[in-house]
């Protein structure tokens, strides 16, 4: 079920075209990445689903009032604000409570009580993650959400995606560098510069001739090599 839809956006600042033509679909259960060199738009695609930009053309058409979570690529918190890792995540939220299991999974339990501005990069992701969560929304926009992860733990935080997909059968768009990581738990790719290069499974995209005049060979055969072991 298409949850909400991108038909025909553009976006320009001044004389300068952020984005183009862009049209896509956000479904229900089904993860939605997208990858592109930095300044291609991608960040721009997002904030516009969340209503945070207006395009300048095109139309964005959603089913149903729907509820977002968002992860924002990088969120600066004054340090001087005495808050909590677990206040911080109930800001505006005190009446929902924390998917304990989730706490557990993200190994998040020790950190809690910590200061928000205590924790370190990879902390704070996974707490910005749980706070986007926590009124199990409709659509999740998740914007370079393990730039601050070790290899380990990038592994682990999609399979956790993947399954916090399924169980409240949410619509997730995800921005990434972590093409191989990525690759093993998305349904589809679109991959943006400025407009869409080109888009489709996984599998499919990877010969694609914009795709490889974006990401190489190397970047391509890898990709296959991971999703296939996956699927298999």
């Amino acid at each position: 079920m298409t949850l909400i839809e991108l038909k025909n956006i553009g976006l320009k600042i001044g004389a300068q075209q952020i984005i183009d033509k862009i049209s896509l679909q956000l479904k229900r259960g089904k993860i939605t990445t997208l990858i592109g060199p930095n300044g291609g738009g991608k960040t721009s695609i997002a904030r516009i689903l969340l209503g945070i930009l207006k395009p300048t053309s095109g139309e964005v058409i959603s089913k149903e009032k729907i509820k977002i979570g968002y992860m924002p690529q990088k969120l600066e918190i004054d340090k001087t604000i005495p808050l909590s890792a677990s206040d911080f995540i109930k800001i505006g939220n005190e009446k929902f409570e924390l998917n304990r299991d989730l706490v557990k999974r993200l190994n998040c339990e020790k950190i809690l009580h910590k200061q928000v501005h205590e924790l370190s990069g990879g902390q704070l992701q996974k707490i910005i993650f749980l706070r986007a969560l926590i009124q199990n929304p409709d659509l999740l926009v998740l914007d370079e959400p393990t730039q601050y992860m070790d290899l380990a733990t990038i592994s682990d935080f999609y399979k956790i995606i993947a399954e916090v997909c399924e169980k409240i059968n949410c619509a997730i768009l995800l921005i990434s560098h972590d093409l191989h990581m990525v690759m093993q738990k998305t349904d589809f790719v679109f991959c943006i510069n400025h407009h869409i290069c080109c888009h489709g499974a996984p599998e499919d995209i990877n010969q694609h001739p914009e795709y490889l005049s974006l990401f190489g060979d190397r970047s391509a055969i890898t990709l296959y090599q991971h999703h296939h072991d996956h699927k298999h």
